[in-house]
């Protein structure tokens, strides 16, 4: 699994949905991509390195058919940056038939069993996560920003981290486990393989850990 890297772009929303939508690919065409994130910074209706949601970025992908390039045929820019025009309008459908069009279900809020039961019939949940704050006074958002910065192994469990507030980043729940007795969460991020645990994150499931399930 190819893990991708945002670099110093506000566009973890287009690598989330890309990550989202591997699964879909492959049962359509047996066989991985990856897609483009970077067709969705440049030509969907969101705010390009300044951060966006997935409704945006889904309707830019109904609206162009249901297709998005691959990565090879839409490739990012050295730095992850937006580009002044989009390049290619063209893609993969990612779609059966005109019937059977691309979708997406919110799930209930908090009830991370369902989550659970989701990963293990449909695949991969995007999810929007508090990952922190590095500036402003609060105390517990610094402390959260720091643990995510710096995590590199085990399972992340940062105590009173809000769930309600400051949902700054997106990432995709590819998977969950026990370990050690404490059951977790596998999420891909979009920090390169450098940053935690070669690019994934073991996060405490159960807990509602920093809002990835409301």
């Amino acid at each position: 699994m190819q893990i991708k890297n945002q670099r110093y772009c506000g566009s973890c929303y287009a690598f989330a949905l890309v990550g989202a939508l591997k699964k879909t690919y492959v049962q359509i065409y047996n066989t991985s991509g990856p897609l483009s994130p970077q067709q969705l910074i440049d030509c969907s209706y969101e705010n390009g390195c300044e951060g966006g949601s997935f409704v945006g970025v889904l309707n830019y992908i109904h609206d162009n058919g249901d297709r998005l390039n691959l990565e090879k045929d839409y490739p990012s820019t050295p730095t992850g940056a937006k580009q002044d025009k989009c390049q290619n309008f063209t893609g993969q459908v990612l779609s059966y038939n005109a019937t059977h069009r691309l979708q997406y279900r919110q799930l209930s809020t908090g009830n991370e069993n369902y989550m659970k039961q989701i990963v293990y019939e449909q695949g991969p949940i995007y999810i929007y996560y508090n990952a922190g704050k590095r500036e402003g006074n609060d105390t517990a958002l610094h402390q959260t920003s720091a643990k995510f910065d710096h995590y590199g192994y085990g399972i992340y469990d940062v105590p009173g981290c809000p769930t309600h507030e400051n949902m700054n980043h997106a990432m995709v729940i590819i998977g969950y486990g026990t370990q050690n007795g404490t059951d977790y969460w596998l999420m891909e991020n979009s920090w390169g393989i450098t940053w935690g645990d070669e690019g994934f994150i073991k996060i405490k499931r159960g807990a509602n850990m920093c809002g990835l399930a409301t």
